[in-house]
């Protein structure tokens, strides 16, 4: 098959142990990489590497969380300008993003919590220094 995607078409090889057309083998190929893609995507950037879920309701709640942090990320990215065809965006960009938009007050009051554990914490070093 011939694939046309640059100014110069490629001649690419596809093999199958069924006899089907060129076309509908790319149809699917191309399908198929692009949900390889988005499992790539939501292990890299979305924790789905750190899976370690024991019952089947964690599964279905890990699988949700994951899931709801990559669409809200691709939300995101239909919102923003259209970049060149053929670019992948910056995920960790894109969660930032949702991150600070999204929950500003939230993210705002878990900075705070921390920032009071930190500071009792070398209140209490001080203490024990004098």
């Amino acid at each position: 098959m011939w694939l046309y995607r640059n100014k110069e078409p490629e001649q690419r090889f596809v093999m199958s142990n069924l006899d089907l057309g060129g076309k509908y083998l790319a149809r699917v190929g191309k399908r198929r990489w692009l949900t390889l893609a988005f499992f790539k995507t939501v292990k890299g950037r979305f924790g789905l590497e750190r899976f370690a879920q024991h019952s089947e309701q964690g599964v279905l709640r890990w699988w949700c969380l994951s899931g709801m942090a990559f669409l809200l990320c691709h939300f995101q990215d239909l919102d923003l300008p259209v970049e060149a065809p053929g670019t992948w965006p910056d995920w960790g960009d894109l969660a930032r993003t949702v991150r600070f938009s999204f929950v500003p007050e939230v993210r705002r009051r878990a900075l705070q919590l921390e920032l009071d554990a930190l500071d009792a914490f070398q209140n209490a070093l001080l203490a024990l220094k004098t």
